[in-house]
This record gives C-alpha cells, sequence and structure tokens, in this order.
C-alpha cells in the first residue's frame, strides 16, 4: 500500500532511485553529479511541499510498502504547473524484485488514476523493462525526443484512441494518489 514519504526514507529512496539511474532504468545521469545532489534536494522538496524543484509542479513522493517494510517508490507528478499527472520516477528495492511488487504497486496506482485522467510516462532509451511495464498496461507510444526519451500516454477510461497521437495533449488537473 502506499504512504506519503517520510524524512526518514530520504537516503534509501535517493540510494535506490541513483542505483536505478546507474543500471539505466532511469535518466542515467541522475547517477552523477550534479544531478545526483539535485535529485536529493528535489526529493526533500517533494516530501516537504509537494513540489518539484526541477520544473515546480506539483508531485507526490509515494513509498510502497509491503509486510510493514519498504519496497519501493514513485513519484506522481503534473506536467505543467497543476495539469496532467506522469509517473516520473518508479522503483522497486532489489530484494522485493521478482514477487510482484512493481505490478501491484503500478495496478494501485492506475486504479487511483486512470479511471479518471490520462496519464503519461518517460522512458529512456536504456529503460526497456520500465517500457514493456509500461506498454502491457496499455500506455500508447506518443514521441521520441531528440535524445531518445519515449514518451507514452495510458489515455483516461472512454477516450478514443482516435487523436492520442495529436502533437498537442489536452490535460487536465493533476490528480493525487490517496495515502
Amino acid at each position: 500500500m502506499f504512504r506519503s514519504a517520510r524524512s526518514e526514507d530520504i537516503d534509501i529512496l535517493h540510494q535506490l532511485l541513483v542505483a536505478e539511474a546507474g543500471e539505466g532504468r532511469i535518466e542515467p545521469r541522475l547517477a552523477e553529479e550534479p544531478y545526483r545532489s539535485a535529485l536529493r534536494k528535489n526529493l526533500n522538496n517533494i516530501r516537504k511541499k509537494g513540489r518539484r524543484l526541477d520544473g515546480d509542479v506539483a508531485a507526490q513522493l509515494l513509498v510502497w510498502e509491503t509486510g510493514g517494510k519498504l519496497a519501493g517508490c514513485l513519484i506522481n507528478s503534473a506536467i505543467m504547473p497543476d495539469a496532467g499527472n506522469e509517473i516520473w520516477l518508479i522503483a522497486v528495492l532489489p530484494e522485493f524484485r521478482g514477487q510482484g511488487e512493481g505490478s501491484r504497486m503500478n495496478n494501485e496506482l492506475l486504479a487511483h488514476l486512470h479511471p479518471r485522467v490520462d496519464i503519461f510516462a518517460r522512458c529512456g532509451a536504456q529503460a526497456q523493462v520500465a517500457m514493456q511495464m509500461f506498454l502491457r498496461r496499455g500506455f500508447l507510444p506518443l514521441d521520441t525526443t531528440d535524445q531518445g526519451v519515449q514518451i507514452l500516454k495510458l489515455p483516461k477510461m472512454g477516450a478514443s484512441v482516435t487523436g492520442q497521437m495529436q502533437g498537442r495533449q489536452e490535460l487536465e488537473a493533476f490528480v493525487q494518489v490517496p495515502v
């Protein structure tokens, strides 16, 4: 189940995300300075103020627990100030991988957001595991940046596929996941 991150979680979450970046599962730059330090500041700001520093947009730092233990995390982020929902970063601790925790975390997130809003995600060129996970859940590839980052979208319930691939996307108000 999800809960809001606490100050004592930041070191573990930072180490996890930096390791994921080092393995290429998320943006590889986050494993290097100055991005590594900026990530820690961003995690703390999201936890304390509910805003990302790198884009001044609303965000939630959510911890996934199983059996009372921290098993993973994700950042539910707006795309523009108070608009859109994006799975910005998502990770499962190594000791919980291969046990379905990532799937359970994603299912819970989508149960809260997907019926109501479009959800976006970005996957770096090396992040094939995340890419396949999103595609299996129905995300549609929208675009690829010059850096090879795939932009994906899971249309809200009842949306037609027609128009999903347009260059311009309409964004609903940012929706927080209840904790």
